[in-house]
């Protein structure tokens, strides 16, 4: 049983869950061009993983040419409404950062946040846009978004937590300081098309 005074620190995460985000024609063709671009992915890296080369597995486009523009437009017309169900005040937004993931059989991102080391500090809200082939080639890659407690006036990770499993054409918002993993991803034809796509970034305040 969780005791009162842990309940009184105990910050439940919320995400806010968008179904149907984009038109089909417009997630058909972002999956083409992905799948088209396979050549140009590249092995993720984070900071967290440059002395733990297995912290991370996927594969990372940074050439978000074929997702930004679209998918910026809409997120800029949705936020006030995503930010009104977090209870979170508007901010000025510096930029709407975008990278194209792609987790194949095997691969998996451990537990971190988005904005723990001093170069992202600045990052206010992260989103996650699904797309990948139908029907689904893969099982797993469920998002996994902790709960927080408060210990000497700081946000930590808590042990309870929330599963987002992967849904084609929906995104995900949440507060870029939760702490968050990607499960590991069966994909049993290992093609890369087969894929567990998404479009993932950031909001920077200014």
């Amino acid at each position: 049983m969780i005791s009162d005074k842990y309940n009184q620190n105990l910050v439940k995460s919320k995400c806010v869950k968008i179904d149907n985000f984009l038109t089909q024609t417009e997630n058909q063709k972002i999956l083409e061009s992905a799948i088209k671009l396979e050549g140009y992915f590249e092995k993720s890296l984070t900071s967290l993983s440059d002395n733990d080369p297995d912290f991370r597995k996927s594969m990372v486009l940074h050439l978000a040419t074929i997702s930004k523009t679209r998918i910026s437009q809409r997120i800029k017309l949705v936020l006030p409404q995503v930010l009104a169900k977090f209870g979170h005040q508007e901010f000025p937004i510096a930029k709407i950062e975008a990278q194209v993931t792609a987790h194949n059989h095997g691969h998996y991102y451990q537990t971190h946040n988005d904005n723990g080391m001093p170069e992202v500090a600045k990052r206010e809200i992260t989103y996650v846009y699904y797309f990948d082939q139908q029907p689904k080639q893969f099982s797993g890659g469920e998002l996994v978004l902790y709960d927080e407690k408060i210990d000497n006036n700081y946000y930590k990770q808590a042990n309870s937590f929330k599963k987002i499993a992967p849904k084609n054409n929906t995104i995900i918002f949440f507060i870029s300081r939760y702490w968050h993993e990607v499960l590991p991803v069966n994909c049993p034809s290992k093609k890369f098309a087969d894929s567990r796509f998404t479009i993932n970034g950031w909001l920077w305040r200014s």
